[in-house]
């Protein structure tokens, strides 16, 4: 029996040593989890890797660190890097940064800039590694510090300056909105989207000799607009030979959308950001074996519109409005004479870029009909009109108020 009890005792000891062990290593990987996190920031579209963290302390002949920069937008973007709040006796001290994008700098540390306005575009990542050379025997210490250029004047600022923001729409999106809601704030994918919703009198833009009406403020603060008119040509979404078609950027349509482009756009490219739109050919299959689109449901049923893609996304500097977009604006199934996508005196619906059935091997789409009402099952090979969407970059500016009388310029 006591033989069987120190062995039991035993076995409970290692049983406990372990636990401890395993306890540890946890709280140790916790705690670098947690270091690690603290050193990376994400800051007007840029993330931040410092990889050694950000207070360099110089104990020994030298000291090496490391960080990077990766530019999470489609636009290019501008940074600088500081050092800051040095403490201790830098004099005679040097460093050597190097990286994969500028020459090599070889100078006495100071406070101050680094490196002024490093343009990195969109995409791409830049490596630095830092050696810092000490004096003698004397120890100090410092602050590195990427800093991105803010654009404080940015045309996103300037429609928020302007307008108060609310949390909800006033009306329920299966009426539609007939009033002026103004701007309204909703949670998305990165961050807030702030969108114009119903009779709204002060998102008018001129750009590229034309006027457009802001749709919305992307999280990343770049700015969609849509052609405050259709083009002249009415078009199908798809050619007969082409019926069933999902892929956007051959469609008909996309052929059409590049020559609006190329004939009013191309000259200020550098304004219009590539951006990702929505083609939402999402579905389920119902209780009859059958493929129902995910919009028609979202929309026709449950009037619950999204900017959530759950189908093919999309890269264009140009495309169309979704059907999600038409009835966060203030469009619904009933007629709207009164909300800021509706153009007076039109003599057919415009497409938008949301389908809602593929039957027999043709697709049908969502369209915003005459009077203003968002309307289904358009067949693909229907005859209609265009109405452009663009983004503009997050470095665009302006001038004006958003008025018909004072509409905003673009800088």
């Amino acid at each position: 029996m006591r033989k069987g009890y120190k062995i039991s005792l035993l076995v409970i000891a290692v049983f406990i040593t372990l636990l401890v062990c395993i306890y540890a290593d946890y709280q140790k990987f916790q705690g670098e989890e947690k270091d690690i996190s603290a050193f990376i920031k994400v800051a007007e579209g840029l993330s931040i890797n410092y990889l050694n963290g950000t207070s360099v302390n110089v104990d020994s002949a030298s000291k090496e660190v490391a960080f990077s920069i990766t530019n999470q937008l489609e636009e290019t973007l501008y940074y600088n890097v500081n050092i800051l709040s040095i403490t201790g006796e830098v004099a005679g001290a040097t460093y050597r940064l190097s990286s994969n994008v500028t020459d090599e700098v070889i100078q006495n540390v100071h406070a101050g800039s680094l490196l002024s306005r490093v343009a990195i575009a969109p995409g791409d990542t830049h490596r630095y590694t830092m050696n810092v050379f000490r004096d003698g025997n004397n120890s100090f210490a410092f602050e590195i510090e990427i800093v991105p250029e803010i654009v404080e004047n940015s045309f996103a600022n300037t429609i928020l300056n302007l307008n108060e923001v609310k949390e909800s729409p006033l009306s329920t999106f299966d009426a539609g909105a007939s009033e002026n809601e103004g701007l309204i704030k909703i949670a998305s994918d990165g961050g807030d989207t702030y969108y114009f919703r119903g009779n709204v009198n002060n998102n008018y833009v001129t750009f590229a000799g034309n006027m457009w009406r802001i749709v919305k403020i992307n999280a990343n603060q770049t700015v969609q607009l849509v052609l405050n008119s259709t083009t002249e040509n009415m078009v199908p979404m798809n050619l007969e030979q082409y019926r069933g078609n999902t892929d956007f950027l051959s469609s008909n349509v996309y052929q059409n959308l590049n020559n609006f482009y190329e004939t009013y756009l191309r000259t200020y490219d550098n304004s219009i950001a590539s951006t990702t739109y929505c083609f939402d050919n999402s579905v389920t299959t119902n209780e009859a074996g059958q493929l129902d689109y995910l919009s028609n449901t979202r929309l026709f049923v449950d009037y619950l519109p999204n900017l959530v893609c759950g189908g093919i996304e999309v890269t264009s500097k140009i495309a169309l409005l979704t059907a999600d977009e038409v009835m966060m604006a203030g469009g619904s199934s009933n007629a709207n004479a009164n909300y800021y996508l509706y153009i007076d005196g039109l003599q057919a619906p415009w497409w938008t870029m949301t389908p809602n059935k593929s039957e027999n091997g043709e697709l049908s789409y969502m369209v915003v009909a005459q009077d203003g009402s968002l309307v289904k099952d358009y067949s693909e090979t229907s005859n209609l009109f265009l109405r452009p969407t663009i983004t503009l970059t997050r470095r665009t500016t302006a001038t004006g108020t958003g008025t018909l009388e004072d509409p905003f310029v673009l800088q």
